[in-house]
């Protein structure tokens, strides 16, 4: 397993950013490419990684890792993948990284998460909806200086019975402890994505990736 496959959609006007999108447990990245039309940035570049490892309870499901909680290995494995997707754009195409968002829904937020906190250049934006920190213990000493400045916003449902909000919660306040700039949106809803969700992301990627 040397590199992660990915589905793109081009910009439809000069490309100004790109955002990696990180679909949940089950699913490919075909599941969540509907979400650059619905967020409807024409300057925007998105990248739709599918998962490394086979989901055994779905024929054709993807996850990052095997268990809820968050199964080390699998998580390791994963965000050297993620990396080296990353240093691709960086090095290879010449992507500038404050140009580039890190967005995940359920599992995906909780690579993106983990991804963008130890990645050794400071990427341009931080979405994470409806997951959790993996591993929040381990934070203070694996987070990358260049991190710290990353702009995140956590959004949740409160009537979530998939990932419950308080894991958003206390992501919160464990990036704040750790000096992070970040928000946390909640919404009456359960484990999906819902239209005042899109307006919240659509003006966090505006704003950090300089977007008209």
């Amino acid at each position: 397993m040397n590199k992660l496959n990915w589905k793109e959609i081009s910009p439809t006007d000069s490309e100004k950013g790109c955002v990696i999108t990180l679909h949940g447990r089950g699913t490919s990245g075909e599941d969540l490419m509907p979400l650059a039309n619905d967020i409807d940035l024409p300057n925007l570049r998105w990248i739709f990684p599918d998962a490394p490892f086979p989901f055994p309870d779905l024929l054709g499901g993807l996850m990052w890792y095997g268990s809820r909680t968050g199964n080390s290995n699998g998580i390791l494995n994963s965000r050297k993948l993620l990396f080296d997707l990353l240093d691709h754009l960086i090095d290879e195409e010449g992507v500038p990284p404050e140009d580039i968002a890190l967005l995940g829904f359920s599992q995906g937020a909780v690579m993106a998460l983990d991804v963008a906190l130890r990645y050794s250049k400071r990427v341009g934006a931080l979405i994470a909806m409806s997951g959790f920190l993996a591993t929040p213990e381990k934070l203070n000493k694996e987070k990358s200086l260049e991190s710290l400045s990353v702009p995140i916003l956590l959004t949740h449902g409160v009537e979530d019975e998939v990932v419950s909000v308080d894991g958003s919660r206390e992501a919160l306040k464990t990036l704040m402890d750790e000096g992070y700039t970040v928000a946390l949106q909640e919404y009456d809803m359960g484990h999906q994505i819902v239209p005042e969700e899109i307006v919240h992301i659509r003006e966090h990627l505006q704003s950090h990736l300089g977007l008209p």
